[in-house]
């Protein structure tokens, strides 16, 4: 199995080695994978497109064909009408695509690799560096409701990057004692307005470097792509060892211990 580039035979690790690599820290208490194990089936529903996001076209002819039949299979069926649907053209259209589908929380390698691949060749680069003070390029993105939070993804142009990110839990909205879905609905579109200019904000400023070094943006939770990926190769590799293997032991138990918490 590998993870990244360097190749990984996890029924070779000694006791000792699993101890270095803290398996339980790296996969059990990763918010992503906790979701992914935590709960199955809910759909993530689409609540903000920026303007400056939703005309950004997307070059499907330089996206490796593998990502492109991931999509499609995936995608590329409206199952209500059973009619097949092109490929998007826009990042607008990539995220109603993805509307009341399952996809955040669901960041197993093919997804993520979808999300590079669009990234570094289904977007075009920027023409100029920027110069000291300039900033740097907010790169398209979209927001989605996902379980009791509000979930964005952040594309960067001609890199091979990306950021997830997630709100707070939003609380429910209530009406004469009775849940209000139009208000709660209003609620979580709110709550992507008013992250957005700061997320801009930050991005310009620093770029990545936040979800890199201190896992957070604009004071959301957040990841970069690649170590999204990295994870879900991780959690792969563990998973295909006997349950009696230390390192399938130390995930597992690692993940109750933050169910308890």
């Amino acid at each position: 199995m590998e993870v990244g580039a360097v190749p990984v035979d996890l029924s070779e690790m000694s006791d000792a080695v699993l101890s270095v690599y803290k398996l339980p820290n790296r996969l059990s208490f990763s918010p992503f994978l906790q979701i992914f194990l935590e709960k199955m089936g809910d759909p993530s529903s689409l609540r903000l497109v920026p303007a400056s996001s939703a005309t950004v076209p997307i070059d499907w002819s330089k996206v490796p064909e593998a990502s492109k039949k991931f999509f499609l299979n995936g995608w590329g069926t409206d199952w209500e009408t059973e009619k097949k649907r092109p490929l998007p053209a826009t990042i607008g259209e990539l995220a109603k695509m993805l509307d009341e589908s399952k996809f955040f929380g669901y960041m197993e390698p093919e997804r993520c690799t979808l999300v590079l691949d669009i990234s570094q060749f289904g977007l075009t680069q920027p023409d100029t560096i920027p110069g000291p003070g300039q900033g740097f390029p907010v790169g398209p993105h979209f927001y989605m409701k996902y379980l009791e939070q509000i979930w964005f993804i952040l594309f960067v142009p001609g890199k091979r990057d990306g950021i997830l990110g997630f709100s707070p839990k939003i609380p429910y909205s209530y009406s004469d004692g009775e849940y209000d879905e139009e208000a709660q609905i209003a609620r979580e579109k709110q709550v992507a307005e008013d992250y957005e200019p700061r997320l801009c904000e930050e991005i310009s400023r620093w770029g990545t470097l936040g979800a890199v070094s201190r896992k957070k943006v604009a004071g959301w939770d957040s990841l970069t792509v690649k170590s999204s990926l990295e994870t879900a190769q991780m959690y792969e590799a563990v998973m295909t060892l006997p349950r009696d293997h230390p390192a399938h032991r130390a995930m597992m138990d690692g993940f109750m211990a933050s169910l308890r918490d």
